[in-house]
């Protein structure tokens, strides 16, 4: 369904809106009252994770000139890569600093955030945004 979104407002839009919806998401399972509200907040992270993982590379190909798409992809999954344990490394130590697994994951929103802060500043040619 998030295809039609990139479709109309573009990659860089869709991208900033499931970061929104992923901070928020992450925010309510850290805060989360009672155990509905925990299942509310994984619902809108498995909502919203497949939207930017597809959106990422919808608006990749729409910024990277045609020349350089193969290094630009290939720089894009090794970054990924080198940085997949970034995440699981804050959600450990901060498990283990605040002896609680749900105040662990309050990093995830952090990360959302700074992507967000970081895309605003991308200017893509070409795409919707």
């Amino acid at each position: 369904l998030f295809g039609f979104v990139d479709d109309k407002v573009g990659g860089k839009a869709t991208v900033l809106l499931s970061l929104v919806a992923l901070s928020i998401a992450t925010v309510i399972a850290v805060t989360a009252p009672s155990r509905a509200w925990f299942w509310v907040a994984g619902i809108g992270i498995g909502l919203f994770v497949g939207p930017n993982q597809s959106a990422s590379r919808s608006l990749m190909a729409r910024v990277a000139p045609p020349h350089l798409r193969a290094e630009m992809f290939g720089l894009y999954a090794l970054s990924g890569k080198a940085t997949a344990f970034l995440a699981p490394a804050l959600i450990a130590l901060t498990s283990d600093l605040t002896g609680s697994q749900r105040l662990g994951i309050a990093p995830v929103a952090g990360l959302f955030i700074l992507g967000l802060i970081l895309l605003i500043r991308v200017k893509p040619k070409g795409d919707f945004a």
